[in-house]
């Protein structure tokens, strides 16, 4: 077991019986293999995702002389509360450091993987087996009225908005891990980028309604259908997890939040993408997307896709100071970008949307692309790949020279 923390008087006293039961999980895996793993509650997306593929698998690989134990961790701070209950309605989870100690001590073993509950996500799993994410009828109708209380009508159609800045990670997951502030800070967004395409579905006639639960700054919108409920001082767990789960469609920055909308049936629209493998490994089929380039420090020049993913930095991109220390600047998403990207989002889930000969054109071309740098990731795509953005494509032309 890990020493980097001092074992309580009640660790010593379990350590030695959650050993013996470690081992003797191996004794008995002939006639029964117990598995393990800890619920990732710290963060709302991985909260979602874990379970919710776990579900699916079970469903569509059942396991009779299989037996799981999920547990909590006494340290972990818990994301979302509410869908914390809602996973528990479908999953036992422990709450208990005897069973946190057995799983401790079985990593230290040998064949310790054959008693790990497997961590890998297979997006295609969530969409091609189990049906939608669908919250109990009860709390629907508790979530919509609440909603329309604080000015939401939920019997019209609304977009979720969902865009990262710094706040949430200083000031929330900071408590759960140590790592450096600044690591993914290309995730980070301005909000203001948004406010065009949020005033234009308000045109429109559509409810834009801002989430978060840490936000930096406020999002200040002359329309009445522009509602900040990440700032309201209103929002409640529950409502953020119907909101997010009943929305029309979802535009985002690619969190972890986010996926409840997608797993809910509903179109995501994620912008300022930078981290490209992942739109193998967490996009949809349905998905649209827009991803952020790159420009030489030094000199100006602006990479072309191939360009960047000759660089192991941006191809395998995990911190945000390796690419600058490169001597690389990230370059984000135009407000026009993000509108367009969500316009066509929009009509994609109306199906209204219909490529044009060079749309298809130019989609094959970022694929091409992309098959070339990541050739073992076309088996991932068993539902389809998702769309880069039409406009996006169209404008940045030279970006897949």
């Amino acid at each position: 077991m890990r020493r980097s923390k001092k074992l309580s008087p009640q660790d010593l006293l379990l350590a030695a019986p959650a050993l013996v039961v470690a081992l003797l999980l191996r004794v008995i895996r002939p006639v029964v293999t117990i598995r393990f793993r800890n619920l990732p509650a710290d963060e709302i997306g991985p909260l979602t995702v874990v379970s919710q593929h776990y579900l699916r698998i079970k469903e569509s690989q059942p396991k009779p002389r299989q037996f799981d134990f999920w547990y909590l961790k006494e340290s972990v701070k818990v994301s979302n509360v509410y869908m914390l209950a809602f996973v528990e309605s479908q999953i036992k989870i422990h709450r208990s450091r005897f069973i946190e100690l057995i799983a401790a001590w079985n990593e230290k073993l040998p064949g310790s993987e054959r008693h790990l509950i497997e961590s890998e996500v297979r997006l295609t799993l969530l969409e091609r087996v189990g049906s939608k994410l669908r919250l109990p009828q009860a709390d629907r109708d508790a979530s919509s009225e609440y909603v329309r209380q604080i000015g939401i009508d939920p019997q019209k159609e609304f977009i979720a908005l969902m865009v990262r800045d710094g706040a949430y990670k200083s000031e929330v997951l900071q408590l759960n891990t140590h790592q450096r502030s600044d690591k993914e800070l290309y995730r980070n967004q301005d909000i203001n980028d948004y406010l065009p395409v949020a005033e234009k579905f308000a045109s429109m006639g559509v409810q834009v309604i801002r989430m978060g639960a840490k936000v930096e700054r406020s999002f200040d919108s002359q329309s009445a259908l522009v509602i900040d409920y990440a700032t309201s001082g209103k929002r409640t767990e529950a409502a953020d997890i119907y909101l997010a789960s009943e929305c029309a469609m979802c535009i985002s920055t690619n969190l972890g939040f986010d996926h409840i909308s997608a797993l809910s049936g509903k179109l995501r629209v994620i912008t300022n993408q930078a981290l490209i493998w992942q739109t193998s490994t967490l996009f949809y089929s349905t998905d649209v997307f827009t991803m952020q380039r790159f420009v030489e420090t030094s000199t100006g020049k602006n990479l072309t896709l191939a360009e960047s993913l000759q660089f192991a930095e941006i191809r395998n991109l995990d911190w945000y100071h390796k690419v600058i220390d490169r001597g690389l600047q990230f370059v984000r998403n135009t407000p026009t970008e993000i509108l367009e990207a969500s316009l066509e989002g929009w009509q994609r889930s109306k199906s209204k949307w219909v490529d044009t000969a060079e749309d298809l054109e130019l989609q094959a071309q970022f694929w091409n692309i992309y098959d070339s740098f990541f050739p073992d990731h076309k088996s991932r795509f068993l539902n389809g790949r998702p769309h880069i953005g039409a406009h996006f494509l169209r404008a940045n032309k030279w970006w897949l020279a």
